[in-house]
């Protein structure tokens, strides 16, 4: 009996009675549907697959006086305010910054401050490297002593990063950068990228030093092993003579 009839049944019911007073070619557009939606459908799927593998970036802007020299290695000049586009990872940026600096606009004059390294995670992120308004040569020395950097992202939230000031004696106008930055690299800085020294795969290990690495988190301990890399590179690199020298002169300091 109808009245006894289960409710997805009596559903069921009523929908077939709906259909069956539709037009006859509402059914023919039905029929063209189904088959539609069963091609779009993985294509659409694919689609936001293949959007969601897409490789991820930094994009990074400068503010009014900065220029880049060197970007993660490379030699790269980047203009004040524009913005270069970085894959995810460790960043290493040589800059510096050039103000109009002067009593009036009369008598203005460009002056550049100290070259600086900054280092620095980013990850799927727009990011934003100012440096405070300057207008006098007192506030170029504040920074070049402060090196108060603003990284933010486009929502207004401070990125830590590593800074230091890449220096040179002598003229400053003609700079190798990247040379300069390898050198850096070199040191225990914390702006610098540690790099494996070439040379140290095949260097002769002593038997105190072998197996053993510094603890974790110490700073000392990072600092002395750079140290001991770059006495075993050049150990390597020096001759019999040279290495004979090098013995004695340990030796004659114990």
């Amino acid at each position: 009996m109808p009245g006894s009839l289960p409710a997805f049944l009596k559903i069921l019911t009523f929908r077939l009675s709906l259909s069956a007073k539709r037009a006859p070619e509402s059914y023919e557009s039905e029929l063209l549907e189904y088959p539609l939606k069963a091609i779009v459908a993985p294509y659409f799927l694919l689609a936001l697959f293949f959007s969601a593998q897409a490789p991820a970036e930094v994009t990074l802007a400068f503010g009014p006086c900065l220029q880049a020299y060197v970007v993660n290695g490379e030699e790269k000049i980047v203009l004040p305010e524009s913005s270069l586009t970085l894959t995810n990872g460790t960043q290493q940026l040589v800059v510096d910054c050039t103000a109009m600096l002067g009593r009036s606009n009369d008598d203005a004059f460009p002056e550049t401050g100290e070259a600086f390294i900054l280092l620095f995670e980013a990850a799927d992120t727009e990011l934003t490297l100012s440096a405070p308004h300057i207008q006098t040569r007192q506030q170029m020395k504040a920074f070049n002593r402060q090196r108060n950097f603003r990284l933010t992202t486009a929502a207004g939230t401070s990125v830590n990063y590593h800074v230091e000031v890449l220096e040179k004696e002598g003229f400053q106008v003609f700079r190798d950068y990247p040379k300069e930055l390898e050198a850096f690299n070199r040191t225990s800085s914390p702006a610098a990228i540690r790099m494996q020294l070439p040379g140290l795969a095949d260097a002769d290990t002593d038997n105190d030093t072998a197996g053993h690495s510094p603890k974790a988190g110490g700073q000392g301990a990072q600092d002395q092993e750079t140290v001991r890399q770059m006495l075993r590179y050049w150990y390597v690199q020096a001759d019999k003579q040279t290495r004979k020298e090098w013995k004695n002169w340990i030796q004659s300091s114990n």
